[in-house]
């Protein structure tokens, strides 16, 4: 900070002495014989002395004070202008469906299944009612290790009915004759392939059993290992025939 300016006006202090003492001695004494102006005359002047005096001192006090403290202009911080938001195409409320609705149960396989284009399925495959009638069970050749296979033979044999019945004996697992119910299989229930099958409830050692055609135009006999949940993983047996 720089020296401080010169004041405005200076007050002389001799020049000050001077000036009450003509202020004072304008108005005579009280024993004066040159006037006789009252007393309250003479106190007038006196404080019409000192009011002077403080008026011419004030300019000079103010001009040697400390200058105020201004805070030093700024250029304003830039600020983005406002710009038009990037429009997004609204939410649209998509086509409600019912989660309860019951869907119409027919039983059979259906051919137009995510991921089946219709045609491509062997219809073979779909035929049920081809799997109707007597058939006989073959065991195949079974390798024992080595040289050593065991040979293929009939095991039984299994009749299926139009009217939902089936006899099945099953030699390799019992000498008796199961009889019982039979239904068709909902769709990828034989591990997940596209086959329409005939499901044998409650067949030998208490499984379900499954008669089903295979691609290659064979037709296999299975039975199921459930699980706890109630689904079921099944295992190939044997190989029907006629």
């Amino acid at each position: 900070m720089g020296a401080p300016r010169a004041p405005f006006f200076c007050l002389d202090f001799e020049k000050e002495q001077e000036f009450i003492s003509n202020a004072v001695n304008y108005f005579p004494k009280s024993g004066s014989t040159e006037g006789s102006i009252p007393m309250a005359h003479r106190l007038g002047g006196i404080l019409l002395a000192l009011f002077l005096v403080v008026v011419l001192a004030v300019p000079a006090v103010n001009a040697w004070s400390e200058p105020v403290q201004t805070k030093q202009w700024s250029e304003p911080e830039y600020t983005e202008p406002w710009s038009e938001p990037e429009y997004t195409e609204p939410w649209s409320q998509p086509e409600y469906v019912d989660p309860w609705a019951e869907s119409e149960y027919t039983g059979l396989w259906d051919p137009e299944l995510p991921g089946d284009e219709p045609g491509e399925i062997d219809p073979f495959l779909l035929d049920y009612e081809s799997l109707f009638g007597p058939w006989s069970i073959w065991l195949g050749s079974i390798p024992l290790g080595g040289p050593n296979v065991q040979q293929g033979m009939d095991q039984g044999a299994v009749y299926i009915s139009p009217d939902g019945t089936y006899i099945l004996q099953h030699e390799a697992w019992s000498q008796e004759i199961v009889q019982g119910n039979w239904r068709l299989s909902y769709p990828r229930e034989i591990n997940g392939e596209v086959v329409q099958a005939i499901v044998l409830l409650d067949g030998p050692g208490g499984s379900d059993w499954a008669v089903a055609p295979e691609p290659g135009g064979k037709i296999r006999l299975l039975w199921a290992m459930r699980w706890d949940d109630g689904s079921a993983l099944w295992f190939f047996d044997s190989e029907l025939y006629r």
